[in-house]
């Protein structure tokens, strides 16, 4: 997984903190699953495989939303400003 800041290398933060990094790092490596799985799905014809990888990626997409579940209860200024992404795209898109 990429790494985008090392959180080790700080001792100093609170472990909060860490925590919340971390499940936003988690997060990420989710995603980058599921956009893996997806890409080999559409590089095969096999109907075995694809079923299986599908299957291996809703998995995935369900840690996504654990994921985001513990990030709101470590940071709720995330959830705040999450849902307010939410209602901004819903007004510009609605139909």
């Amino acid at each position: 997984m990429r790494r985008f800041f090392n959180i080790l290398d700080n001792q100093n933060k609170p472990n909060k903190f860490i925590t919340i990094q971390n499940t936003r790092e988690d997060i990420i490596g989710e995603l980058e699953a599921i956009i893996q799985y997806e890409n080999h799905i559409e590089q095969t014809m096999d109907p075995i495989a694809q079923a299986t990888l599908k299957d291996i990626a809703n998995e995935e997409k369900l840690h996504v939303g654990q994921l985001f579940g513990l990030l709101f209860s470590l940071d709720p200024e995330s959830k705040e400003e999450f849902e307010k992404g939410l209602k901004e795209f819903d007004s510009i898109n609605k139909k």
